[in-house]
This record gives structure tokens, C-alpha cells and sequence, in this order.
């Protein structure tokens, strides 16, 4: 597409690289003394959907945007920014990739080599030719760090100098936590019982240790262990079918127990492990259903049900 003005005359021009509607890539072309200021016209949308979903520590998603064009486009410069203080990552953690693919409008997928910025947040292509008219569709690889954010974001496409977010990507828990097997009884003044939690791998890789916490419903007179024999462990049951105890700490007011730098035992996809701690109801417990609270990270879910009787 072109626009401004043309002026005849060697030298003379109107709509020159001064002014205010000209836009990068833009070229000038000579025709018999005339001198033509030409515009590329083309949209820049987001990728999707659907969304990217990126699991913390997991593998990378594709998030992009999409370029149209009904004509042709020079080569183009990309730059690629992600998202302020989101956690992610070109490529993961222990593979990084820098690359830009495009898809052209005829399907054909070509590789661009990008340059980082000194702060790792900026990924720069030059000479990226979008193949147009049609739709081109560009992506990079960035996955999910063990510490970002859950939520949705998306990084920022810039395109010959138009702005787009891209697919929009939603950061998903590492690991999923829910009460763990049939409930338990306890008996008012009698022995301790086993509740516990399930912990289920969404796809994480290397999942980091965890502080765990186990509180005891408030008000209802209960105790880890029993009064005569307190019990502060939490037993953890791994994928391997392996226990682990570890020695929690106890809060002044006897209802919590702290546990640090556990290793929740999934190492793949899929794996679960259980753990649990013990407790007792004491003769003052009121009898009905309850829950001790757990905390695993900073994911919460409820015990197995306690039966009070």
C-alpha cells in the first residue's frame, strides 16, 4: 500500500521519514524522477485461542501472535519481551532456547535465532521475512519457573514497531494437594488416628523442598499425638512406596506444627505420595467431623475427615 504525496522534480519529496504517519519497515521507490513513500499495512494480533498453560517447572508452551497482511511485507525486525516479575523463562531452566519459529501463510515453518538482552528479558530478531500476504503465525518456547506466579499474563510481541500481547499464558501449580484416603475415627480420651493429604506432580520437573504445616481445627481440644506420648512427625509415603519422617515444630499454643525442607517424593508426572501426622481427640473434643488444615508450599487442602465419637 502507498501513501503521502509524490512530487515531480529530482530531490523533492513530501511525507518523508519526518512524518508523523510514516511506520517501520518502510521503503522509498523511484519511478522516473518521482520519489514514492510506501507504507506496509499489516495487523498484529494475540496467538489462541486456546491458552497456553504452563505448569510451574514443567515443560514449555508456545505462546505467539499472529500477523496479516493482503500484501507484501519486507523483512521485518521482532523483539520479544516477557512478562515483569512472572517467573518465566525462554526455554526452562535447564534448557534455553532463543529461537522465533514462523509459520508462514503456506505452512512452512522457519527458525530465527534471537539476541538476548543483558537482563534475560528481551529476545531480538532481525531480517524476519513473514512471507505476506496472508496470515503468518510466530512463537517462542518459555516455560514456568518453580516460583512464578500462578495466574494468567502473556508476554509482549513487537513487530516493525506494532505492539501485541501474545496468546494469553496461565501458570499452573506444580503439584496438586486433596484430602488423602477414607476418613478416620477417634474416639474421645482413646488412641491417636492417621489423616493426612494426597499430593499429585501436574508435570513438574525437580520440584523444590517444601515447608509443610499441619493445624489443628480451632476450639476442639485435640493434640498431635496424645497427651501422655506427643507425636510431631510427619510420615510421608512416596511414589516409590518409600517413608520418610521428618521432625516438625511445635507452635506455642500447641496447634501447629512446622516442617521444613520436606521432599514430597514425585518425581514424574502423575506421582503421588501421601503423608499424614497423628492426632487424638481428648475428652473435651466435641464429637462430630473435622479436618486438620495442611499446607504444602503454598497450596492448602483438608485432611482426611476425623469422625469424632
Amino acid at each position: 500500500m502507498t501513501g503521502g504525496s509524490t512530487l515531480a522534480g529530482k530531490g523533492t519529496q513530501a511525507g518523508g521519514k519526518d512524518d508523523p504517519l510514516y511506520q517501520s519497515p518502510i521503503g522509498y521507490a523511484g519511478n522516473h524522477g518521482q520519489v514514492v513513500l510506501q507504507w506496509s499495512e499489516f495487523t498484529v494480533t494475540p496467538g489462541g485461542p486456546p491458552d497456553v498453560a504452563l505448569t510451574r517447572g514443567g515443560p514449555v508452551g508456545y505462546p505467539g501472535v499472529h500477523v496479516e497482511s493482503d500484501v507484501e511485507v519486507d523483512p521485518v525486525s521482532v523483539s520479544v519481551v516477557l512478562p515483569v516479575d512472572r517467573g518465566l523463562l525462554y526455554g526452562t531452566q535447564t534448557l534455553a532456547d532463543y529461537q522465533l519459529t514462523v509459520q508462514d501463510p503456506t505452512g512452512r515453518t522457519t527458525p530465527h535465532t534471537g539476541k538476548l538482552s543483558e537482563d534475560g528479558a528481551t529476545l531480538v530478531f532481525s531480517d524476519v521475512d513473514l512471507n505476506l500476504p496472508g496470515t503468518s503465525v510466530m512463537w517462542v518456547a518459555v516455560s514456568a519457573g518453580h516460583n512464578a506466579p500462578l495466574g494468567a499474563t502473556s508476554l509482549t510481541f513487537t513487530v516493525a514497531g506494532k505492539n501485541s500481547a501474545s496468546t494469553t499464558v496461565v501458570v499452573t501449580p506444580a503439584y496438586d494437594v486433596t484430602p488423602g484416603g477414607d476418613p478416620v475415627t477417634a474416639e474421645r480420651g482413646g488412641a491417636p488416628v492417621y489423616p493426612g493429604v494426597e499430593v499429585r506432580n501436574n508435570g513438574s520437573q525437580a520440584i523444590p523442598l517444601q515447608t509443610i504445616t499441619a493445624a489443628l481445627p480451632a476450639d476442639l481440644n485435640m493434640q498431635f499425638g496424645t497427651p501422655d506420648n506427643p507425636d510431631h512427625q510427619l510420615t510421608v509415603w512416596d511414589a516409590n512406596r518409600n517413608t520418610t519422617v521428618y521432625m516438625g515444630n511445635l507452635s506455642d499454643d500447641g496447634q501447629v506444627l512446622t516442617f521444613s525442607h520436606v521432599d514430597l517424593g514425585i518425581p514424574d508426572a502423575g506421582s503421588r505420595s501421601v503423608m499424614w501426622v497423628a492426632v487424638s481427640a481428648s475428652d473435651a473434643t466435641p464429637p462430630g467431623a473435622t479436618r486438620v488444615e495442611f499446607s504444602v508450599g503454598d497450596r492448602l487442602s483438608p485432611s482426611t475427615t476425623i469422625n469424632v465419637i
